[in-house]
Parts: structure tokens; sequence; C-alpha cells
């Protein structure tokens, strides 16, 4: 593995890169690139992948120079950071304390205590939110420290609320969770209800929480009582047109409000009918977008006629609807696109349904010209795939295997390589230590199974 291909393995996280590091005989030769990916947010989405923190740290022990990194490490984690690379690093200095480094436990406490003397002026901006990390590192002491560090946290929080109690964004709901995970949620419940009486910080704690609970449970309620109408979606779909980002705009809109799950067959009929008459195509797109969970209500037709348009977002609109339909027409319009536009069509969801074995040519010499694999391709190939059997298309999943960036997505190619009976043991082997748990785990658990077979036959 030359040093690009390192890097950018070690970067995807993919396990071939701490195999590489572990048999190295020059590990130095290495030490740059696996600085700068410690010291950069090499997650790619960290709400379905989390941390990479406990992948760089196997790197980092693999490398023979635990202290060299760790020292770099807390250099940059003592002051503010961006809240990506506080995930990342915080994770690695829980595994180096935990595996009995006096400095990075030391330094968790640190950065505890300045997070607390801040008596809840926390910063908040859009990519710094002190009391999310604070949170985090009360996190990982619950499981260094124990109890002690649950009711220390308590009882801080609670000091700056009977204070402050508008600063409840010192606050971060995840606590509460997080520490019935580690200590059952019956000894948390003993605890606040053993000095609600006796302690004014605890009190103002529970209070809190209480109220925000039914806070939130109030906003539930209310959703489920005034749902969005089809009036709504047509003015929210106007206002996002003008904006920077409509698509992001109308997506937040429907995960929101969750109107085409909760919509009548009348009223999608309506939303559709009000889409196929709006003149304004940015429009016309925002709208048809509420159905990539309920099918188009009135067929396909105006749908192909939209994926020729001049208006990117249209025909994405217009492609998302088509996913959900099996026709032969279909089959041909993706063929069509992504010989003209390549994968940037994003006309590969469309063989999701309507794929045919003679395809895999198609697709394969699209995604060997790629250098890199955008996101969307990664969930067509895995959908596709993991739907549908072939014997010959391992080259083609191992290309997406290796330069897709969302482990996550990575996960549901080595399942599509295990549907299709091409997922080779070397492979496997290089996913144990891959950067995603689940794809761990399904490297044991198929591992484990292949040589049991093996025994059974002997």
């Amino acid at each position: 593995m030359n040093e690009k291909a390192f890097s950018q393995a070690l970067r995807r996280g993919l396990g071939g890169a701490i195999i590489e590091l572990k048999n190295a005989e020059d590990k130095v030769a290495y030490r740059e690139m696996l600085l700068r990916c410690c010291l950069r947010d090499i997650t790619f989405d960290w709400q379905v992948e989390g941390s990479k923190g406990e992948y760089l740290y196997d790197a980092i022990l693999a490398s023979d120079e635990p202290e060299y990194f760790e020292r770099c490490i807390i250099e940059r984690f003592l002051s503010r950071c961006p809240d990506g690379l506080f995930r990342q690093w915080a994770e690695i200095l829980y595994l180096r304390a935990r595996d009995g480094s006096e400095l990075s436990h030391n330094t968790l406490h640190a950065k505890y205590e300045y997070f607390a003397s801040k008596k809840g002026r926390l910063a908040k901006t859009k990519t710094v939110d002190e009391g999310y990390q604070w949170d985090e590192v009360t996190f990982y002491l619950l499981y260094l420290d124990g109890f002690t560090a649950f009711k220390r946290y308590a009882e801080d929080v609670g000091q700056i609320l009977i204070r402050k109690p508008e600063y409840q964004k010192s606050y971060d709901d995840w606590y509460r969770r997080r520490a019935e995970a580690r200590f059952g949620k019956k000894r948390i419940e003993s605890y606040f209800n053993t000095m609600y009486d006796t302690s004014d910080a605890i009190r103002a704690l529970v209070d809190m929480i209480t109220a925000a609970e039914l806070a939130y449970g109030r906003i539930l309620e209310n959703r489920e009582k005034e749902p969005l109408q089809v009036c709504d979606v047509i003015r929210a779909a106007k206002e996002a047109a003008t904006d920077k980002h409509p698509r992001r705009r109308i997506l937040r809109l429907q995960n929101g409000s969750l109107f085409a799950y909760r919509a009548t067959d009348e009223q999608l009929e309506e939303l559709a009918q009000v889409a196929l008459l709006e003149e304004n195509e940015t429009v016309k797109a925002l709208l048809l977008f509420q159905f990539r969970q309920r099918p188009f209500p009135l067929g396909i037709t105006p749908l192909l006629d939209y994926t020729q348009s001049d208006n990117e977002l249209l025909v994405e609109a217009s492609l998302c609807c088509l996913e959900e339909y099996k026709d032969k027409r279909l089959h041909d319009l993706a063929i069509q696109l992504l010989k003209t536009k390549g994968l940037g069509s994003k006309a590969l969801g469309l063989l999701i349904k309507n794929y045919q074995k003679t395809d895999d040519h198609s697709i394969a010499e699209l995604i060997r010209k790629a250098s890199r694999i955008p996101h969307h391709v990664q969930m067509d190939i895995r959908d596709i795939y993991q739907n549908h059997r072939s014997t010959s298309v391992f080259p083609l999943l191992f290309h997406v295997y290796q330069k897709g960036d969302c482990s996550f997505c990575r996960l549901g190619i080595v399942e599509a390589m295990h549907h299709c009976s091409v997922l080779p043991d070397d492979l496997l082997s290089e996913c144990l230590y891959d950067s995603y748990d689940d794809t761990r785990r399904l490297a044991r658990r198929l591992i484990a199974k292949r040589q049991k077979k093996v025994e059974q036959t002997r």
C-alpha cells in the first residue's frame, strides 16, 4: 500500500490501513499521515457512523508510539475546538485513560473543570456547543470514575440552574440517558428521589428535566393534533425556493412534520395535482420531494418528462419519486442517463427495482472510472446488490468499498458482497479492524460461521 492509498484508507476508516500499520517494518514512515488524520475530523456523518476515535486509537497503538500521539492530541484538546474534533479526541483520550494513562485521565478532568468554571456561560455556535462537549467529557468520566462523576455533574449543573435558571444550555439531555445506560435507570431515579428534598442543586436539575420532558411531550401532542396541511407544505415550498439551499430546507420540514407518512390518500393526490400545475420548477421539485416515502399517486408519465428538465433539483426530485416504481421504461431511462451524464445523473437508484444482470458491465465501467464514490452512489450500489444477486460483481463492489467515504454504507457494501456470495476471506479479516462497529461485528460473526462450516466438513 503506497502512501496515498494508506492515507485515503485511514481517512475512510478501512481496516486495511490498520493491518498495513501493524505489519510495517518502518512505522515511523506513517507517523505524519496518521497524525494528520488524528488532528482532523475524519468522520463522514457522525449521526450514523459515530466517532472514528476508537479506530484511530487502534492505529495509534499499531504505530507503537502512543505517547507521541497522545501529547499532540492533548495540546489541541485543551483549546476550544469544533464538536466533531472534540468527539474524536475525547474518545481517544478516554481509551488511552482506560488503558492506564494518567495523563489522558487528568486531561479529561481538566476539560471538565474548564466547563464547570464557566458557570453556564458556555459557547454555542454552529460548530461549537460547549454544553454538549461538557456532557461528552462527563460521559467518559462515568466509565473512568464511576458514580462519583455522575453526582459531581448533577451538582454542578444544579448549582448553575439555581443562580441562572436561563442557563439551561449548560445541560444536555444525553446526560440522563447515558447515566441510566451506565448505572441503570433504577439507581439514577433512586438517587434523584433521595436527594430531591435535601439538595437544592439536585432539585433544580430534576425540575428542569421534568419541565423539559413535559414541554417535549406537548410538542409531540400538538404535532399529532395539528399535523401539517397541504396548504402548509405549499407555502413552505414557496418560501424554501427563495433560500440558498432550498432542498435542505424543505427536507427539514419533511423530517420534522412527517407529512408524507401521516397524509391521507386524498391529501397526497391534492398535493400531486398542485405539483403538476406549479409553473416554478424549483417549487415543483420541492413539492415532489414529499413523495420520497409514498408513491406519487398520478403515475409516472409526468415524472418521466421532468427528468429531461434543465432544473437539476426537479430532475433529482423526479428520479427520487420514480425509484418507487418497477417499469421497463425506468430501466431504459436509467441506462440512458448513466451513459450520457454518468454517476452524477443520480439515475442509478432507478435500478434498485429495475436491475437486469446485463447492467453489471455498464455500472462497473462507470464505477471503475470514479476516483471517489459519491455518497448517493454508495447507497444505490448497496441497495441494488442487496436486492439482486450477481456472482461477477466483486470488482465493482470492491471499488465502492475502497473509495466510498461513508463507513455506514460500507457495511451495506460488505453485506451485498455476502448476499452475492463474493465476499473473500481476506477482506472479511480486514473488516475486523473497520472503523464502524457493526462491520466489525458482522465480520466476527461471518468468520465464526465459516470456521464452523469448515470444522463440520472435516
